[in-house]
C-alpha cells in the first residue's frame, strides 16, 4: 500500500512482517493469505482462523451475515483453537472495543473456548470508560492497546498458560477513525488511519518484547478479511495486477520454516499454523479446511490450482457442513 512510490504508509507493520515469519504468496516483499469465499467479514474471519470452516451466509435466511448472532449455537460441529488452548489449562482473553454480541462473535468465544471477553459494554461496566463514551464502534483502538497492557500484565501473573486476543477497529471503513493523537502525513484520511494504526501495533509489540513473560510467548498479527473500502484500494492499485492479500506475521515462533514465500493459502491456513507456532505437532499438519503453513504441505488452495477453484468448491453445498458444522439439533 503506498500512497506515492517509494513511500509506505504502514512501514512498522511492513518491518515487522519482514524480520519475522510471515507467509506470502511472492517470493520477496510483504504478501499474504488469499480472499476466501464466506470468509470476508469479522466473525466469518475470526472462525476461519480460529476453526479452520468458513460461515456460509446463504444458510441465514436472505439475513444480514451478520444475523449469525441471532441464532442459539454457532458454529456448534466446529472445533476451534480456544477449545484446544482451554483443555490444555490456557486462561483466555479477547479484548475489542465494540460489542461483542455484533454478528455472533460473543457466541463464537463463548461456545468454543473459556474466553473472558472485555468488550465496549465490558469497559463501561468496569469503569474503563464512562456510562455515556462512544467514539466509532464504542472505543477507539489507543484504548484498546492500553486495556490489553492491563490485561497481558494480569495474565502472565498467574502460573497458567493465556490466550490474549485483540480486535482492533480504527481502520474500519468509511474511512477509518483518526485519533486526535495521531499524526497528519498524509492529505488522505484513511493513509493517516492505516499509518496510526502501524504505529500503534508496533508500539505494543514492542512493549510486549520488553515484558519478563516475553521469552515463552508468540506473538501473531494477523488480519482478519480484506479491507471493504474497496474503492479506496482500487485507487491505490488501479492499473496494476497487484493481487490484495490479507496480512500475517508470527513474531517469536517455537518453530522456523523454509516454506514461507511463494505460497498460495487462506486465513483457513491460519487455525493450525497458529497451534504449530506455540509449538504443538499436528497429525497430517491439518486442522478443518486449513494446512500448516510452517509443515510445507501443499494447502487447498495449492492444491486446487488456485483460489478461483477453491473458492468455487466452496461455494457448493455440503451436506457434511450444514448437519455437522453450521448447525446441529436445538439451533
Amino acid at each position: 500500500m503506498a500512497a506515492a512510490p517509494e513511500t509506505s504508509i504502514i512501514p512498522e507493520l511492513e518491518e515487522l512482517a519482514l524480520k519475522n515469519t510471515s507467509f506470502s504468496n511472492k517470493a520477496s516483499g510483504v504478501g499474504g493469505a488469499l480472499p476466501a469465499t464466506n470468509t470476508g467479514w469479522t466473525v466469518a474471519g475470526m472462525a476461519a482462523q480460529s476453526a479452520g470452516v468458513p460461515l456460509k451466509e446463504n444458510l441465514v435466511g436472505g439475513r444480514d451475515h451478520n444475523a449469525l448472532g441471532e441464532f442459539k449455537k454457532f458454529l456448534p460441529g466446529a472445533y476451534s483453537l480456544g477449545e484446544i488452548l482451554e483443555k490444555q489449562g490456557y486462561n483466555q482473553t479477547f479484548v475489542m472495543g465494540s460489542e461483542a454480541s455484533f454478528g455472533g462473535r460473543d457466541k463464537l468465544l463463548t461456545q468454543h473456548g473459556n474466553f473472558n471477553i472485555e468488550d465496549y459494554n465490558y469497559a463501561k461496566k468496569h469503569g474503563k470508560i464512562s456510562e455515556d463514551y462512544k467514539v466509532w464502534w464504542g472505543y477507539e483502538d489507543k484504548k484498546l492497546f492500553q486495556f490489553a497492557r492491563e490485561e497481558a500484565s494480569r495474565l502472565a501473573a498467574s502460573d497458567k498458560p493465556f490466550n490474549l486476543q485483540l480486535l482492533t477497529a480504527d481502520t474500519h471503513f468509511t474511512d477509518g477513525y483518526l485519533d486526535e493523537t495521531c499524526a497528519k502525513t498524509f492529505s488522505n484520511q484513511y493513509d493517516n488511519v492505516h499509518a496510526c494504526s502501524s504505529k500503534q501495533v508496533a508500539a505494543f509489540v514492542n512493549w510486549v518484547k520488553s515484558q519478563p513473560f516475553y521469552e515463552n510467548t508468540t506473538i501473531i498479527i494477523s488480519g482478519d478479511h480484506l479491507g471493504m473500502q474497496t474503492s479506496y484500494y482500487d485507487e491505490k492499485i488501479g492499473g496494476t495486477n497487484y493481487q490484495r492479500t490479507i496480512y500475517n506475521t508470527f513474531i517469536n515462533p517455537a518453530i522456523s520454516t523454509s516454506h514461507s514465500k511463494n505460497r498460495q493459502f487462506t486465513t483457513f491456513d491460519m487455525y493450525p499454523s497458529t497451534l504449530a507456532a506455540l509449538g504443538v505437532k499436528i497429525d497430517g499438519d491439518r486442522l478443518g479446511l486449513g494446512t500448516n503453513l510452517f509443515s510445507g504441505k501443499k494447502t487447498l488452495v495449492e492444491q486446487y490450482g488456485g483460489i478461483e477453484n477453491l473458492n468455487s468448491e466452496l461455494s457448493k453445498r455440503s451436506a457434511y457442513y450444514e448437519n455437522k458444522i453450521f448447525t446441529k439439533s436445538g439451533n
